[in-house]
């Protein structure tokens, strides 16, 4: 769907790619939606587990990880 495009769309975007991300930045496209503690790591522990079902280098997992890892304190709100 649409959410997942724009998620592809910024990952390679903001890892050098040929993408353009044509979304909001993260911390008005999360404002207001009460995202906790929680629900950022069962989001993070669904992303491990898609990267490693999809067998992604460890490097290049701990890349992804880490920009994503930068996006957290735009998306969570709560703890």
């Amino acid at each position: 769907g649409r959410m997942r495009q724009l998620m592809l769309d910024q990952l390679c975007a903001m890892s050098g790619g040929p993408c353009v991300y044509p979304g909001r930045d993260m911390k008005s496209a999360h404002r207001g939606l009460g995202i906790g503690e929680a629900e950022w790591t069962a989001t993070v522990g669904h992303l491990i587990a898609s990267l490693n079902l999809r067998e992604v280098g460890p490097k290049e997992k701990d890349e992804i990880l880490r920009f994503v890892g930068g996006l957290k304190k735009h998306i969570v709100e709560k703890s």
